[in-house]
């Protein structure tokens, strides 16, 4: 007894019954090849998880004055590396042009992140003082 078999290795049709066509992902993944961007990939820096808010308690001691600024430093970097938010600290992420509006706004958002975490820790007599800096690197 011989049984033939037939593959068909022409690719499915637009109006294909099967799993594909019926998978949300792969009808987007078909419309758009490149539809992740930076801003979705979580390695990112750019990347910005739910969980990254101004209200995050980054450390317990807020900067003070000279007297604790090496431990609060050190304090700091350590969460905002973890984070993946450090090339904001260090400018090694630097602004990109308003034309491209997408990463522009991407680095907007996360750069106010950081800002909002290095004012958030530290004394009123200090917030006061970096208060308006543009950029993170700047206060």
């Amino acid at each position: 007894m011989s049984t033939a078999t037939t593959t068909d290795s022409s690719p499915p049709s637009a109006n294909s019954t099967g799993d594909n066509a019926n998978n949300p992902q792969s009808q987007v993944s078909a419309q758009n090849p490149t539809s992740r961007t930076a801003i979705d990939d979580p390695s990112d820096p750019y990347y910005l998880h739910h969980a990254n808010n101004p209200g995050n308690v980054l450390v317990s001691q807020p900067l003070t004055g000279q007297d604790n600024y090496a431990s609060w430093s050190r304090a700091m970097l350590l969460p905002i590396s973890v984070k993946n938010k450090l090339g904001f600290l260090d400018e090694s992420i630097s602004k990109p042009s308003s034309s491209d509006s997408l990463l522009y706004n991407a680095w907007f958002r996360n750069n106010n992140i950081v800002i909002s975490w290095i004012i958030n820790f530290v004394s009123k007599e200090i917030s006061v003082s970096i208060l308006y800096g543009e950029s993170a690197a700047e206060i």
